[in-house]
């Protein structure tokens, strides 16, 4: 059952994220995940959110906890870590 993920997280600078970011989606669609959309905070546009989807809640948590992960997190310039909330689809 597919799941939704907000990942939220503070970037040094916003173009070298998204360039790292752009340059992963072809690893993002072979794993299956689905990216619903990209916010960046008003007040401070370093803080980004994603809303996604993946396969499952236990893909997403392999993923979020793999050292490839942390590896792409730290060459895109993600400082202080990153907070995730899971969502199921109600409606």
């Amino acid at each position: 059952m597919a799941i939704t993920l907000m990942v939220s997280i503070k970037v040094e600078d916003f173009a070298k994220w998204k360039a790292a970011f752009d340059a992963a989606a072809s690893m993002r669609e072979k794993m299956g995940i689905k990216i619903l959309g990209i916010f960046q905070e008003v007040v401070d546009e370093r803080s980004v959110s994603l809303i996604s989807e993946y396969p499952s809640l236990e893909v997403a948590k392999a993923i979020l906890a793999s050292p490839e992960w942390e590896a792409a997190q730290q060459k895109a310039g993600v400082i202080g870590g990153f907070q995730v909330t899971y969502f199921n689809k109600v409606q």
